[in-house]
């Protein structure tokens, strides 16, 4: 059965969610810059490029969704929430 919700996210789903697309996109960042790094011949900064460009791209993603969240509070209340449709499940209790 298909059905039809409204939804909006919290502050943290936003920074969560920001956080983890600006991780990914830091992970392309990082490949680039190992392989970049390689071939010049300095073997030290490819890997601290691999190790810290995803996580200053999740820091960036966490800023970005931190300074949005405002305008998206606002528009996600004007349009009263996001339209969610879909199969969905009813998760029981853990109580």
């Amino acid at each position: 059965m298909k059905r039809r919700f409204r939804s909006q996210l919290d502050f943290l789903s936003v920074i969560t969610i920001s956080a983890t697309l600006g991780f990914g996109a830091g992970l392309l960042g990082a490949v680039l810059v190992f392989i970049t790094a390689m071939q010049s011949g300095q073997p030290e900064q490819a890997i601290v490029g691999l190790v810290v460009t995803p996580i200053t791209s999740a820091l960036g993603g966490a800023l970005s969704g931190t300074l949005g969240f405002p305008f998206y509070y606002w528009y996600s209340n004007k349009i009263r929430g996001q339209k969610i449709s879909g199969k969905f499940a009813e998760i029981p209790d853990g109580d």
